[in-house]
């Protein structure tokens, strides 16, 4: 689809005197259904410009009702398969690249190369049929705002995509022209996530249960789609990616996870000087051990470093299980206890290396795991069962203190309405804490000359430094949810030990229910079609999420802390949400719906894409992960059509320009 035909945001100068958020449809130029009816938009969209309060048109990508007979206008006969229809974004974001995941020709390599070792691919095949589909979580991970620069296996810059049955890997040194280097097969199915370390040398994937009859199955007499693992992949040699080691261990495998390397500053009693790895498993179903205490947060350790699996067999018990971790039961509002995600983070104030951790109705937790002990406490009855330092839940979750009633760690809502997803609450999913500081529309990347005056002189400013300020994103996810998509809540965790809520945030507009009436809010009719998933922050205050079928969606974060409006005009964190009188404000930036490379008129049929793909809901697109690049860049993973590279005008820097290299 070309550019003149796709439907964008457009300025609106003869209704900037009113101070309206209007509406605007355009039609496709395409003789397919039209798309949606638009809707008021909840805030004026911000595209950068000098006034931020000019007014924009809004089109509203989401449509609940599928072929909808009572519907009127654009609504009525949208079909979510029907990838045409979703050639949907704010002219403020840019396609700089895409890749389909196609590494030689065949969806699927030998059998015989299953579980044991990856097959290079070739830049001849990209963006041809067939495309692979199946696509999960993204990981970035490089030394970019040092050029990419790879000195033996150090450096580099690299991107891994967990693709189900396999990962593959590429190389993202120009962000307008991604190569996928090798693909990686394992003979257990079911990768969901994949991280990596900051050496680009080693992959942890999962494993996770599934009995599913729509799974795909691996290739080979072997394959097993049934087994939960943890697998360590050398990723060293990125033509030849080779497992060195796997933790083998019920109950249910492994549905998220992190890693990270301590080095011997980190971790003082160890008494060596070489780093050590440990593995921060979420299992979504919790085992119950002899002590009767839920486990669903697993830590292992790989013994020696990682080093010591490049000569080492497969076996399991290179790899020892080391802690474990789980909510006290008194503290979760009587809710479901549900380990989703784990996110490892160092805290840019305590420094403390800290686990966020994503636990449904039981909410955000944050656990010290900066020193691991030396004697591994396989069942987690201390560590880091006893490291909790903060927790975020809605509703008071201890008699009195910051988490009881009067206390600002929680947002005054009920037991009750916190476990019910109707209003946007509970099922809390995903969890990402900003790398650095913010300060009124500022960050710590930011030339100190160009510091507003609010900021001071930094952090330790004796009267400003209480406006530079630490965030945590969370989210839900609902598969079902008939009243609402759920909020992304920014949490201030400037002080870890008092975290507290200061702004929310939902998919702006309205639905429209079957028999054509509004509702209130956009909700998800069934299969988690609008729902938050996973998110990213990036250097300047802006936070990216994938919300499934609406597409990715760009929010400003930055101004959050001088909109917030303070009981008698005192601004009081150290009393949290008590002393709030109304939240802070979210910025609506922009979105983006991966519809294919804009180059091809119809890249359904020229590429190959599985429009059945009924694991990806059988919708298109459905957007899993995404990942920040420093220099200004959006890598999105969808999970029928590939690998999108995107970028929102806001994060553009001169120092990193990569224009599209397409003709678009």
């Amino acid at each position: 689809m070309r550019k003149e035909t796709r439907i964008k945001l457009y300025n609106v100068l003869s209704e900037w005197e009113y101070g309206v958020c209007l509406m605007q449809r355009k039609l496709l130029s395409y003789s397919v259904v039209l798309l949606f009816m638009t809707s008021l938009f909840t805030g004026c969209l911000n595209e950068g410009s000098e006034n931020e309060n000019e007014n924009k048109k809004w089109i509203d990508p989401i449509v609940e009702s599928e072929n909808c007979e009572n519907c009127t206008g654009l609504d009525q006969n949208h079909q979510h398969t029907n990838l045409m229809q979703h050639f949907l974004q704010t002219d403020n974001i840019t396609l700089i690249d895409y890749h389909n995941l196609n590494c030689d020709g065949n969806e699927k390599p030998p059998a015989e190369l299953d579980n044991t070792a990856g097959r290079p691919c070739y830049p001849e095949y990209k963006n041809v049929a067939p495309t692979p589909g199946d696509n999960s979580e993204i990981a970035i991970e490089g030394n970019f705002l040092d050029g990419c620069v790879k000195i033996g296996t150090q450096g580099g810059c690299y991107a891994y995509v967990s693709s189900y049955n396999q990962f593959e890997i590429l190389d993202i040194s120009e962000p307008n022209n991604i190569v996928l280097l090798s693909t990686y097969y394992a003979e257990v199915a079911r990768i969901i996530d994949i991280k990596v370390t900051q050496d680009n040398n080693w992959v942890l994937i999962n494993h996770e249960l599934t009995n599913s009859e729509l799974d795909p199955i691996p290739n080979d007499d072997d394959a097993n789609s049934g087994a939960n693992r943890l697998d360590l992949i050398d990723v060293s040699d990125k033509s030849y990616p080779v497992k060195r080691a796997e933790w083998n261990n019920p109950p249910a495998g492994f549905h998220n996870q992190d890693i990270h390397v301590y080095c011997s500053n980190d971790i003082p009693d160890w008494n060596t000087d070489d780093c050590e790895v440990f593995l921060f498993g979420a299992d979504p179903y919790p085992e119950i051990n002899g002590a009767g205490l839920y486990k669903g947060t697993q830590v292992f350790y790989a013994p020696d470093g990682l080093e010591s699996f490049i000569q080492g067999e497969n076996e399991s018990k290179e790899i020892v299980r080391w802690g474990g971790y789980s909510p006290d039961p008194a503290t979760t509002c009587g809710g479901t206890v549900f380990n989703h995600d784990n996110v490892i983070h160092r805290h840019p104030i305590t420094n403390q290396i800290l686990l966020y951790v994503s636990y449904w109705d039981a909410g955000l937790r944050i656990l010290d795991v900066s020193n691991p002990p030396p004697v591994p406490d396989p069942n987690g009855l201390t560590w880091p069962q006893n490291n909790e330092v903060g927790r975020w839940l809605g509703c008071p979750t201890d008699s009195s203190g910051w988490y009881g009633p009067e206390g600002g760690g929680h947002a005054g809502i009920s037991p009750e309405n916190w476990t019910s997803k109707l209003e946007g609450n509970g099922w809390i999913h995903y969890a990402v804490p900003y790398d650095h500081l913010i300060c009124n529309g500022i960050s710590e990347y930011v030339d100190e000359s160009e510091w507003p005056a609010s900021c001071g002189t930094g952090p330790d400013d004796p009267e400003f430094g209480i406006n530079w300020r630490h965030y945590t994103l969370i989210a839900p996810e609902y598969g079902q949810n008939d009243n609402h998509t759920g909020y992304v809540r920014t949490i201030d965790t400037t002080d870890p030990s008092k975290p507290f809520l200061v702004s929310e945030w939902k998919l702006p507009g309205k639905g429209v229910r079957s028999d054509g009436s509004e509702h209130e809010h956009h909700f998800i009719p069934n299969i988690y079609i609008y729902s938050p998933h996973n998110g990213d922050t990036g250097t300047n205050g802006n936070v990216y999420w994938t919300h499934y079928h609406a597409g990715t969606w760009i929010t400003g974060h930055d101004r959050i802390w001088e909109t917030i409006t303070w009981k008698d005009g005192i601004v009081a964190p150290d009393q949290g949400w008590q002393a709030i009188e109304k939240l802070g404000t979210t910025d609506t930036l922009g979105y983006y719906l991966p519809h294919g490379p804009d180059w091809l008129d119809n890249a359904t049929e020229e590429l190959g894409y599985d429009m059945a793909d009924c694991w990806a809901s059988c919708m298109i697109p459905f957007d899993w992960g995404l990942q920040y690049d420093p220099r200004g860049y959006i890598f999105v993973s969808e999970m029928v059509t590939g690998v999108y590279v995107i970028q929102y005008d806001g994060d553009k820097h001169p120092d990193y320009v990569y224009p599209p290299l397409f003709n678009s």
